[in-house]
């Protein structure tokens, strides 16, 4: 960082912006965003008038209701809609995708902003997340076209074939091992990355389009580091294996490049796809004697409305808020139901299989050579500035969160050989760090006021990175319950992080070798790179460098990365391979809530996976229900009378 004797500023070449202007800039985001939101949320209530009088006079009708436009629910939304036949609502709380979005520069600057982030927070927990405010961890959300994949750190990651063959085992069907997902994992991807192999990869230029972008010099010593200690740099998005790797991420030409782009976009045009923005459902309708799901409440604002399905009802909210509509639909545990006032009209174990990745933010790390670093608090200049609005290229264009991965096996998986452990438990992240670093967990991780300043002190000029540890095999299970039976309200989330002991001895392994890897590598030795050499504020009575030091360190800096969780069980779906509720009929789940087992990597390509075979099982299901009873078919718009070209997204 240079500094002059009158004002901070950031940049090393080029003309340099003072810092004071890049906070200012910073903290007039939510300005920004909300201006948005109020100009997009007036548009489409100006829309949505046009419609009015009709729909006080008639029922709607689809045959398909998909609610929530998030990953999952985008892919279906595409996928069924392209039978014309076949007329399709896709409601989301949200609207439009705001356009500060698409800068992956302003990852995480744009958490917590309530017009584009639900920000839930779990509950205290007992054993994990003590430096952070009230010993809550922040469970950030996308809200709006898109959901989480406008939010979240772009990484695309599917994880180990493993996990997908275990999959398969606890669903009792062969349709999820990942010879028989591959297809799909194609499917969804236009992959443009460094690593292309046909096996793999696809490059027809539908769905997420996915590069390899980095702009850290330290990449290049974490990948030798990684060979020095016998690990090969490979793809870990084709046949994963412990390895060290750049990150594939979901950018095109510096721009974001999610769901929204990836199939929304592109089928908007469609007649007999209808999308509802601001549209919040409160509740699926079951009929009592056969628990048919037949249609759904939804406010919309500020009128409550009820539509009908003549096919099926999909729920794709998301992890935490699938779960959340169930229950106050009266699909859950019978006893927290009742203890609200709900009726349970359908008794299963919902919220009680909740999975999340944790995530040890491990460091820093010095390093002695300047310059080995480049840090977005420091390196963005104007000549940055205007090389990405001009080229859309530059650290502006890069996933800041991080730029390399390591996926590797804690000595305590390497003891067992069943099935669960065969894929890699650790994750390993390259993570720059800058002078703003205090200022950052603050605000983006909810870390207590003036506890990182005391740990840094007097290295704010000194060239570092973290290292995320992140457990991508755990032992855990939380929980989620409602909180009330008010439709708006946060439900109660309670991840229980690292209160099983294997799950620590996992985290503390991780830690002892990122120290090897990061002081014992001629690699990094090269550059004078060692772990800072002080306690962390808590843990100072332990030594530092041993077991119990890092178990105390992992016990405060606990965190996740954007939300990574699975809370409707697979149980609770039928096992086939098609995700029906059980005991329901017409109603299905398709989300990261019906994931069995957590993968080890960022879930965002699996969702997207999972909603891209959920869509065939669905259009292969009802092609054989309407060839079977011989029946015409049916005209996707003939209850939708205002429908037509061009205004049919109300």
């Amino acid at each position: 960082m240079l500094t002059s004797t009158r004002i901070s500023v950031a940049g090393r070449d080029g003309c340099r912006i003072p810092r004071s202007v890049l906070t200012v800039f910073t903290k007039a985001l939510p300005i920004m965003v909300l201006s948005f939101g109020i100009w997009d949320r007036s548009a489409d209530f100006l829309q949505s008038q046009r419609v009015d009088n009709y729909l006080t006079k008639h029922i709607e009708e689809f045959d398909f209701i998909i609610v929530g436009a998030g990953s999952a629910g985008s892919v279906l939304a595409n996928r069924l809609s392209s039978n014309p036949d076949y007329s399709v609502l896709l409601l989301e709380n949200g609207g439009n995708p705001n356009p500060i979005q698409n800068v992956p520069f302003y990852f995480q600057s744009l958490l917590h902003i309530p017009e584009i982030d639900y920000g839930y927070y779990t509950v205290p927990q007992k054993h994990a997340c003590l430096a952070m405010k009230e010993q809550r961890s922040s469970w950030p959300r996308g809200m709006g076209l898109g959901g989480t994949s406008n939010l979240n750190c772009m990484f695309w990651q599917r994880s180990s074939p493993h996990d997908y063959d275990r999959w398969a085992k606890l669903s009792g069907s062969d349709e999820w091992r990942f010879d028989n997902i591959l297809r799909n994992f194609k499917n969804i991807e236009d992959y443009h990355g460094q690593y292309y192999n046909e096996k793999w990869h696809s490059q027809d230029g539908n769905g997420i389009y996915v590069s390899t972008v980095g702009h850290d010099n330290l990449v290049d010593e974490f990948l030798e580091a990684g060979r020095e200690m016998g690990y090969p740099t490979k793809d870990v998005n084709g046949n994963q294996e412990p390895s060290f790797s750049r990150l594939d991420v979901s950018i095109k030409d510096g721009r974001r490049f999610g769901a929204y782009p990836g199939f929304l976009e592109p089928v908007l045009d469609r007649t007999n796809l209808f999308i509802y923005r601001y549209a919040h459902v409160n509740r699926i309708h079951l009929e009592k004697k056969t628990n048919r799901a037949y249609g759904i409440t939804y406010k919309r604002h500020g009128v409550e409305r009820f539509v009908r399905a003549r096919r099926e009802i999909i729920i794709s909210a998301g992890a935490i808020d699938s779960p959340k509509l169930l229950m106050l639909s009266g699909i859950g545990p019978k006893k927290h139901l009742e203890s609200l006032g709900i009726e349970c009209q359908i008794n299963l174990p919902v919220g009680k299989n909740l999975m999340d990745h944790i995530m040890i933010i491990f460091g820093p790390f010095i390093v002695d050579t300047p310059g080995k670093t480049n840090v977005p608090g420091r390196d963005i200049t104007l000549n940055t500035v205007v090389d990405y609005f001009s080229n859309r290229r530059g650290i502006m264009a890069s996933a800041i969160a991080a730029n390399a991965v390591a996926y590797i096996h804690s000595s305590f998986s390497k003891e067992s050989g069943n099935l669960r452990n065969k894929s890699p438990d650790i994750q390993l992240l390259l993570v720059p760090a800058n002078p703003n670093l205090p200022e950052t967990f603050e605000e983006y991780a909810s870390v207590k006021p003036g506890l990182i300043r005391r740990y840094m002190k007097g290295l704010e000029e000194k060239d570092s990175f973290m290292v995320n540890v992140m457990l991508g095999k755990h032992s855990t299970r939380g929980e989620i319950k409602l909180a009330s039976t008010d439709p708006l309200e946060s439900p109660i989330m309670d991840p229980k992080y690292l209160s099983h002991p294997d799950d620590i001895r996992r985290v503390v392994d991780g830690m002892n070798f990122t120290v090897q890897m990061a002081e014992n590598t001629e690699a990094f030795r090269r550059i004078g790179t060692r772990l800072i050499n002080r306690h962390f504020p808590g843990c100072e009575k332990y030594e530092l460098k041993t077991d119990r030091y890092y178990e105390c360190y992992a016990r405060h800096m606990t965190s996740l990365f954007i939300i990574k969780v699975a809370h409707v069980q697979w149980d609770m779906v039928q096992k086939t391979r098609k995700p029906l509720v059980l005991h329901a009929k017409g109603l299905r789940v398709v989300d990261a809530s019906i994931i069995p087992e957590i993968p080890n990597g960022n879930i965002n390509a699996a969702v997207i996976m999972i909603a891209d075979k959920a869509s065939e099982f669905i259009l292969d299901y009802w092609a054989q229900v309407d060839n079977s009873v011989q029946s015409q078919p049916t005209s996707s718009t003939s209850s939708l009378r205002y429908s037509s070209k061009g205004n049919r997204h109300y």
